[in-house]
């Protein structure tokens, strides 16, 4: 017995085995100085655990290191499974609400492990060990109670230690003593100080909440130009700093008084009173436009405006997180369901409130369950009368197909928005089902509408028999020189593709289409297609290997009174969307509380921002976790004449001042959900979205 080591020494080699394959796979790197820091922060992990699992007798004892230590090993390889899966971090949040999307997706992640299956063995072989071998290594009995005293006190030492390493490391935007004080990065602080100092960090904020410290030294004064035209609206923000009580609300009015908002331009209300089709299109990727085997979408990608460096980041939330950026102009709030909170908050320049009080019809569809990511709460809090499958939908399409399809779903809710069909749609389930009958009858009137569309057709898996709409229109793709998994994201999206046709038809045939604004813009990147990326590259023509150009895709902005092709080159995302349709549609609106920005303004560089915090502008691309700027190339003439490329000039101090501009929006979109400020900003309800 007396030469049996002490389980401590198993969970310190467990845990800093297990961190240290994280680093390796995860992010790619070993040896630098986060690995210090990772093993330090492991520490007091290390001493506590060993403390709470040897307070009992010897069997008992044993039982909990051995659940414990197979919960620790669960949790890496979890990790390690959602990042292959959607290239982030699951929070407590997702996991305490999630089951229905894990079960959901049971095929696709089994795929995923599968493919990483050397990663896992990796993981779990110490554990298999361990219940091999425990027995004859380690002792498991019971701590005297002063050496129980010891080990809490030396845990209590080592987490203190951690604590002043913290307030030392305080330079820097990802500072060891913001990412404990300030911010919330998963991704970034889980690279620093590893992944269970980052799930610690998770759960004490999921149970005592935590709130972004808003920084007013982010951003300097602007001068508004009286003469110059503006898309803000009258808000007094000194009367507001005046009178507010909360320190952090007040800072919030500090910086928005201060950033710059956007110029009214060429484009200002070029849509005034048209109608307006927004949809987000799951999955949807440049691989699905096709000028042959998706004519519709070929047509509309490569008309209107046309958009050359346009980004569709993967936030961790997957589809309700696209639909939030897409919807708000907002960046989801890292550990929470963004959309699902601002289902309790005030919403005055979501879609469908500012169209409705410019007396709009909006409505609100989805060709899956209607509470699916609970949006039965957030979309009619946007304004919309939403309408899914099990609250009126399935009575006039089949859901009961997996996926359904968008066809079907154009079909049957044409006729409820573009004809005023004096229909009182409260009662949804008891009024939907005979609204295309009653256009038969009642008299057409043409209104104006602004519609949002959440598509499904286009939704993994990506095979024959795991996609109805693939194994619908497989006969159109089986010959293609491509793999199974491309050709059947090929063929569902066709039917998405004929769904457009439909819509464009009928909008035609009403004699509304030029009278139409249609936008589409992917909800993420078609991850049920990770592995085939180097495929994906050969055919889109741009490396989708790399953790940036992974996520250039399409997005569609169209009217088809356009003659000729717009086209835009600067680097746009999704968050910049709202801001740009409500420029081209005249909306009094007020940019500055935008976290995105109008995509044909020149007032600034366009900035994407990827979930992790890593970056892209004209300029080039910022890895966050490895803390590396690669400015892009441009072509010149040298002294012979010839062409060469040579990188693009960047002015000192510019990537930490884009850093802190990426940062400043991640931390503003965060405090505008958690404290719904938008309800402070002193805006009438009734007036606040009227044309001036």
């Amino acid at each position: 017995m007396k030469n049996k080591l002490k389980n401590l020494y198993w969970y310190g080699f467990l845990i800093i085995y297990l961190e240290i394959m994280y680093r390796i796979f995860i992010f790619n790197t070993f040896l630098n100085i986060d690995l210090l820091y990772l093993i330090l922060f492991s520490i007091p992990i290390i001493t506590f655990f060993y403390l709470i699992t040897n307070l009992f007798n010897e069997k008992v004892n044993k039982i909990l290191v051995i659940l414990l230590s197979f919960i620790i090993t669960i949790i890496f390889m979890a990790q390690a499974v959602y990042f292959n899966f959607y290239q982030s971090m699951f929070s407590v949040f997702s996991l305490m609400n999630g089951t229905g999307q894990v079960m959901a997706f049971a095929k696709d992640i089994f795929k995923i492990m599968i493919g990483i299956w050397y990663v896992l063995l990796i993981m779990i072989v110490p554990f298999i060990l361990f219940l091999i071998f425990n027995k004859k290594i380690f002792s498991f009995r019971r701590l005297k109670f002063k050496k129980s005293m010891i080990y809490l006190i030396l845990t209590v030492i080592f987490y203190l230690s951690t604590l002043l390493v913290i307030k030392l490391d305080n330079k820097g935007p990802y500072s060891l003593n913001t990412l404990y004080a300030k911010t919330h990065a998963p991704m970034i602080t889980a690279k620093k100080v590893g992944l269970l100092t980052m799930t610690r960090y998770d759960l004490a904020r999921f149970i005592f909440g935590f709130e972004e410290k808003t920084e007013v030294e982010d951003i300097n004064p602007v001068e508004i130009i009286p003469e110059v035209k503006y898309n803000m609206l009258d808000i007094d923000f000194d009367a507001l700093i005046e009178n507010e009580t909360s320190e952090n609300i007040k800072n919030m009015h500090e910086y928005f008084k201060n950033v710059s908002p956007t110029k009214q331009n060429d484009y200002t209300g070029m849509f005034k009173d048209k109608n307006l089709i927004f949809i987000t299109a799951e999955g949807f990727d440049t691989l699905a436009v096709d000028e042959t085997l998706t004519p519709t979408l070929y047509k509309l990608a490569n008309n209107g405006f046309v958009f050359k460096n346009f980004y569709q980041p993967l936030y961790p939330v997957s589809t309700s997180d696209g639909e939030y950026l897409n919807m708000t102009g907002l960046i989801p709030k890292e550990g929470v369901w963004s959309m699902y909170r601002s289902s309790f908050t005030y919403q005055p320049f979501a879609i469908g409130n500012m169209f409705k009080t410019l007396g709009y019809k909006t409505m609100a569809y989805h060709n899956n369950s209607y509470k699916y990511y609970d949006r039965n709460l957030s979309h009619p809090n946007m304004g919309f009368t939403y309408i899914g499958c099990g609250n009126g939908l399935q009575k006039r399409m089949n859901c009961k197909q997996w996926p359904e399809s968008d066809l079907d779903m154009m079909k049957v809710t044409l006729d409820d928005y573009a004809y005023n069909l004096n229909v009182d749609t409260s009662e949804i389930d008891e009024t939907v089902s005979s609204m295309v009958e009653k256009t038969e009858t009642e008299e057409k009137e043409i209104q104006h509408f602004a519609t949002y569309y959440m598509t499904v057709s286009g939704h993994l898996n990506y095979s024959r028999m795991g996609n109805s709409m693939s194994n619908k229109h497989w006969s159109e793709v089986k010959n293609l020189p491509y793999s199974e998994a491309v050709k059947a994201y090929i063929a569902c999206n066709m039917e998405f593709d004929k769904a457009m046709e439909y819509l464009l038809q009928k909008l035609e045939e009403y004699g509304i289409l030029d009278d139409t604004v249609i936008v589409i813009s992917p909800d993420h990147y078609p991850y049920g297609l990770k592995n085939e990326r180097k495929e994906m590259s050969s055919i889109v023509g741009y490396d989708r290997t790399d953790k940036f150009e992974n996520y250039r895709t399409t997005f569609i902005l169209y009217n088809s009174a356009i003659t000729e092709p717009i086209e835009v080159t600067k680097y746009t995302t999704s968050i910049d969307i709202i801001p740009t349709v409500y420029n081209l549609f005249g909306l009094n609106f007020d940019s500055r509380l935008f976290m995105g920005r109008d995509m044909l303004s020149d007032d600034e560089e366009g900035l994407v921002i990827l979930s992790d915090r890593s970056w892209i502008t004209d300029k080039g691309t910022y890895n966050s976790i490895k803390g590396v700027f690669k400015p892009f190339e441009k072509e010149v003439k040298n002294a012979e004449g010839e062409t060469e490329k040579i990188p693009v000039e960047v002015p000192e101090g510019y990537v930490e001042e884009v850093t802190a501009k990426a940062n400043a929006r991640f931390r503003m979109s965060n405090l505008i959900l958690s404290n719904d400020y938008y309800k402070h900003l002193g805006l009438d309800k009734n007036e606040e979205n009227t044309e001036e």
